[in-house]
C-alpha cells in the first residue's frame, strides 16, 4: 500500500510540475487585446516615453498593456519598419527551465491566436552561448523576417537565460 501511495504522489507531483503557467483565461484575453492593439498601431499599449539605447534608430515607450507573467515590456517604433511590443519574462540560471517556459508560452499563444501558426527557429552561438529566435507566421510557406507576426527569443546575458516575446504591429507609426 505504501508503494502505491509513493507512486501516486510521484505521479501527482510530476503532473503538477508540468502544467502550463500561461494556460489561463486572463492570458488569452490580454493577448488578444494586445494583438488587436498592435494591428491598430499600439494606441492603447503605448505608455510613457522611455530612453532608448538607440535613440537614432527607434523611439521606445513603456508598455501599458502587459502580458500576464511578463516582468517588463516596451513598445518600439523603429525609424524603418513596423512597430512592435516586446515582453521579458523571469530569467533563470538553468536553460532547461527557460526552454520549458518558452514552450509553454508558445502553446498558449497558439491556443489564444485561434488560427494555425507556423514557426521558423534558428539558433546561433555567440560567446559559447546559444541565442534562439523563433518567428511565427500564418502562412506555412512564409519565411521573411519582416512578415512574422510574433518573435520569441531565448538568450544568455549576465549569467542567466532570458525569454522575450514580441508582438508585431502592422501599421507604421503616425
Amino acid at each position: 500500500m505504501k508503494r502505491m501511495l509513493i507512486l501516486f504522489l510521484l505521479f501527482v507531483l510530476t503532473r503538477a510540475n508540468a502544467q502550463n503557467e500561461f494556460a489561463a483565461t486572463a492570458f488569452y484575453t490580454d493577448f488578444k487585446k494586445i494583438f488587436a492593439d498592435a494591428q491598430a498601431g499600439f494606441t492603447d499599449c503605448k505608455g510613457i516615453k522611455r530612453k532608448s539605447d538607440f535613440e537614432e534608430l527607434a523611439t521606445e515607450y513603456y508598455a501599458k498593456l502587459m502580458l500576464p507573467l511578463a516582468d517588463s515590456g516596451k513598445v518600439v517604433f523603429p525609424v524603418a519598419g513596423n512597430p512592435y511590443v516586446i515582453y521579458y519574462f523571469e530569467p533563470d540560471k538553468i536553460r532547461l527551465k527557460v526552454d520549458q517556459r518558452g514552450a509553454n508560452l508558445r502553446d498558449a499563444i497558439a491556443l489564444a491566436f485561434e488560427k494555425p501558426l507556423y514557426s521558423r527557429t534558428s539558433t546561433t552561438i555567440t560567446d559559447n552561448q546559444p541565442f534562439t529566435s523563433t518567428l511565427y507566421y500564418t502562412d506555412p510557406n512564409e519565411d521573411k523576417y519582416s512578415a512574422a507576426l510574433f518573435r520569441q527569443c531565448i538568450f544568455y546575458k549576465g549569467g542567466k537565460y532570458y525569454l522575450s516575446f514580441e508582438i508585431r504591429g502592422k501599421k507604421d507609426p503616425e
